[in-house]
């Protein structure tokens, strides 16, 4: 899982227990209609070394039937959003012509992980691509609430 220096002044393994036990995150995750639950899942398994109890998988709602299917396998929770909510998103970072196209966010994966926690959520893992899917990571410090 990618890491913020300035935000922790240890290496590691504890990087990763002092984000777990400190955050809550919220694996966004965008895909075409040609994608499977099985490419998603593999993308996040490489893209996230250790995934929380409390993580949410978040998604465009037309794309609802996949994300619980994913949900359901890695025994997360689901969030769906409208893509009316995603177009207002600040914090993306990768921009996709495609994505801004058929849902007016510049990407699907960075907006649903942010706006799943709501404002105060920063992006920590920025997309990452699979076949046929994307998938992006917020988090949002366990002092603040979303």
């Amino acid at each position: 899982m990618a890491t913020d220096d300035a935000d922790y002044s240890v290496d590691g393994d504890q990087v990763v227990t002092d984000r777990i036990q400190h955050e809550r995150l919220s694996i966004g995750i965008g895909c075409s209609s040609r994608a499977c639950s099985d490419d998603v899942i593999r993308l996040i398994e490489a893209s996230v070394d250790e995934i929380p109890s409390d993580t949410m998988i978040a998604t465009l709602d037309r794309r609802a039937s996949i994300g619980e299917d994913v949900a359901s396998i890695l025994g997360l929770r689901l969030v769906l959003i409208p893509a009316s909510i995603l177009a207002s998103v600040a914090g993306v970072t990768t921009h996709s012509t495609l994505a801004l196209s058929k849902t007016r966010t510049a990407n699907v994966a960075e907006a649903s992980a942010l706006a799943s926690l709501g404002p105060s959520a920063r992006l920590i893992v920025p997309q990452t691509k699979g076949r046929f899917c994307t998938c992006a990571v917020a988090a949002l410090s366990l002092t603040e609430h979303p």
